[in-house]
């Protein structure tokens, strides 16, 4: 099962449009809550996002090890708009632009403007820090309800008998 779920991430991976780097971080395998909420975006899919303030999973990656967080983010004409809030443990939420002062600008200089802040699929693009933190937003009210993966053949021995 673990073969053919790094199959369909490496096939995900190549298809979307994520930047080298972005690439680079998914195909080394990342500890925690990431994949799982990757995987299940990518193989379910999402309607798009409708404009509003929503509930939003954050996920922060640094060193091959991820966690989840959950916050809100307001989202206009299929973006999000800064800032983006991570809840605390009392209930609160800050901007999580206090916790992440500054994105990475060899990474935003390699960025679209026009596309940055665009959801795809329930998902922000992946963002890169200064410090080497990854950070990502899923929008879990928007995944879809059906798996969608793919129905896989028989063996070649039951689907091909003699005489078909």
């Amino acid at each position: 099962m673990k073969i053919q779920l790094t199959i369909l991430f490496v096939f995900a991976f190549i298809a979307s449009s994520f930047s080298q780097e972005g690439l680079s971080i998914h195909l080394k395998g990342i500890e925690g809550c990431y994949t799982e909420y990757y995987g299940a975006f990518v193989n379910r899919g999402a309607q798009a996002v409708s404009d509003g303030e929503h509930e939003v999973v954050i996920s922060i990656i640094y060193q091959n090890s991820s966690n989840c967080y959950m916050g809100k983010s307001t989202v206009k004409d299929g973006k999000f708009v800064n800032p983006v809030l991570i809840q605390k443990d009392n209930n609160t939420y800050a901007p999580i632009n206090t916790i992440f002062k500054n994105i990475d600008q060899i990474w935003l200089a390699q960025q679209n403007p026009a596309t940055l802040y665009e959801i795809n699929d329930g998902m922000s693009k992946m963002f890169k820090t200064d410090q080497g933190y990854f950070v990502q937003m899923f929008f879990p009210a928007f995944i879809n309800a059906n798996s969608g993966v793919n129905k896989k053949a028989p063996p070649a021995s039951e689907l091909l008998k003699k005489g078909n």
